[in-house]
């Protein structure tokens, strides 16, 4: 098979090569720039002066920093087991009447951004918010003193809304694990007499480890990469560090420090994650029958639903429900030429990124198709390294050079006798759609890379055999096939892009807001009723590719 396309001539296929090198150093350059920032100013002949603000921040509030995040990223992932994990066995193993309407609506939660939801409840539930209100109303009571009443604004406060907008990833994943469990061991499990519930504990959730494994590390991640939701409950964390290093202290090198350590903790995730992952062969029993669904009679159909909606209500209709409200208080503040503005220039980048991301996906999984090779092989992985890069760590990352090469290039233009032209990569939108692409390329090339997988080799065997070249292989034989699969990681890309937050907040032009970055300045203002048609503009158009994610899971 390697010998395919051999008559393609060699400098096409070397400069397919460069080029695919070349988006591979591109994606490790900000990582490389980080870590450079990071230990030039200690190494020898350097003529960098050493930044004590770092230093400053160890000996005071570092371990704050960590010890937060470490207990932000516990507490998301506390509740999002409590919320994905039974609720993904109940539609696994149950059926019931309005299972499939279920199975849907708990993913709707992944489209609300999770500092919409805290703002919410955070209004809601404060001392003048309407809850705390009619209850001194109620009860007569006069003041603070007279009542004790839950305060939200705290870690575990955040740590509920990350779990609430994060737990579909557990959910999904489970689901689809448990709806491959083996009626064998069931079976074995019965006649040795344990109960329904034991069956669960010791055989269907161990066997579905590795999915739960994987859907918690994509929860710690998010978590641990939230900028947001920490910074409106007032939390100090590693991003709020980075972000604060760089905005309030004007320390770049700090902020690369602060970076590199949170990349640290996300390498740990993902190391752990794997290690999980190969002893998936251990527990796989997907060759074994399926087992059939088990009919749940109406107390405990109504057990699940009373659950489930609860979650949803919590995750997704309340937050739903206030924004609608807010839009129609204030109708005249919501319906504005800068909603329009902003949501033009958001979608045109989005498109933009997207469209970068997919052509990049397709270049580098059909020359690994072509020509499959190691170093092809590590291209394509290493072009997905971004969606573990935390959007904060990478905008930083790419910062560093960017802020470099301006000055290198205004001091060459100086040289010449001409004026300086300011900011030419770092203070326009090439480096925020570059760091959508590095982010993002990864969700492109999963579903591009999946959807060759399931195209026959013999496909390309018989162009071979019809003497056609690469590039009419690919317009004419694998384009067509793998249209929906593009079309799916374009809209995936896209929302992605909507409403990515830390990395937009870093790198946008000075007068240049985004949706996300629009939303969350009235949120942090503690005025989000004047932005939520755009908080509705982002969960709608969440919606669509959350609703081709749920098809793409085949729920039945």
């Amino acid at each position: 098979m390697n010998n395919r396309f051999k008559a393609l001539p060699q400098i096409s296929a070397t400069a397919v090569s460069l080029t695919t090198a070349l988006i591979s150093f591109i994606i490790l350059l900000p990582v490389a720039a980080l870590i450079h920032q990071s230990i030039v100013e200690y190494l020898p002949f350097s003529q960098h002066v050493i930044d004590d603000t770092f230093s400053g921040i160890v000996d005071t509030v570092l371990s704050d920093y960590i010890s937060n995040s470490l207990l932000v990223v516990s507490g998301s992932l506390i509740f999002a087991c409590i919320f994905a994990i039974a609720p993904a066995w109940w539609c696994a193993h149950y059926e019931f009447k309005g299972r499939k309407y279920l199975q849907w609506l708990m993913i709707f939660p992944l489209a609300i951004p999770a500092y919409i939801s805290a703002y919410i409840y955070t209004d809601m539930l404060d001392y003048a918010g309407p809850i705390q209100s009619s209850l001194r109303l109620v009860f007569q009571w006069q003041g603070p003193q007279d009542y004790w009443f839950p305060d939200i604004r705290n870690i575990w406060g955040a740590s509920l809304m990350l779990g609430l907008a994060l737990y579909p990833y557990i959910f999904l994943l489970l689901r689809n694990a448990f709806e491959q469990r083996s009626q064998s061991l069931t079976q074995a499990a019965q006649l040795m007499g344990a109960s329904e519930r034991k069956i669960f504990w010791t055989i269907h959730l161990p066997i579905a480890r590795p999915a739960l494994a994987i859907g918690c590390t994509l929860v710690a991640m998010e978590s641990l990469a939230d900028y947001g939701t920490v910074q409106l409950f007032a939390i100090s964390t590693l991003t709020t560090a980075i972000y604060d290093s760089w905005l309030v202290y004007g320390s770049l090198s700090s902020a690369a420090k602060i970076s590199c350590l949170t990349l640290l903790f996300v390498l740990t995730l993902i190391g752990l994650e794997k290690n999980s992952r190969k002893k998936q062969q251990n527990f796989d029993s997907r060759s074994a029958k399926p087992f059939p669904k088990v009919y749940a009679n109406k107390t405990k159909t109504a057990f699940i639903w009373l659950f489930c909606s609860t979650v949803i209500a919590l995750g997704f209709a309340i937050p739903l429900i206030t924004l609608i409200s807010y839009c129609i208080d204030y109708w005249v503040e919501n319906i504005n030429g800068d909603i329009l503005t902003h949501s033009k220039s958001t979608f045109i980048l989005a498109a933009i990124a997207a469209s970068i991301a997919c052509l990049l996906a397709l270049l580098l999984n059909s020359q690994q198709r072509f020509n499959p090779s190691k170093s092809n092989q590590a291209k394509l992985s290493l072009s997905s390294l971004g969606y573990a890069i935390p959007g904060t760590v990478l905008a930083i990352g790419i910062l560093i050079p960017f802020t470099q090469l301006d000055i290198w290039l205004n001091t060459f233009i100086q040289s010449l006798g001409y004026e300086k032209v300011g900011l030419i990569f770092s203070g326009t939108t090439f480096a925020l759609i570059l760091a959508f692409v590095i982010r993002f390329s990864a969700i492109s090339n999963g579903n591009i890379q999946a959807a060759y997988k399931q195209m026959p080799p013999n496909l390309d065997d018989a162009s071979t055999l019809l003497k056609a070249g690469r590039l009419k292989t690919f317009r004419k034989i694998h384009l067509p096939i793998m249209t929906p699969a593009i079309v799916s990681a374009f809209l995936l890309v896209f929302i992605e892009v909507v409403k990515e937050l830390p990395a937009s907040l870093l790198l946008r032009p000075f007068n240049f807001e985004t949706l996300a970055t629009y939303v969350y300045q009235f949120a942090s203002d503690e005025q989000l009723e004047h932005a939520a048609s755009g908080a509705l503009l982002i969960i709608v158009v969440s919606l669509l590719p959350i609703l081709l994610l749920s098809r793409s899971q085949k729920m039945h």
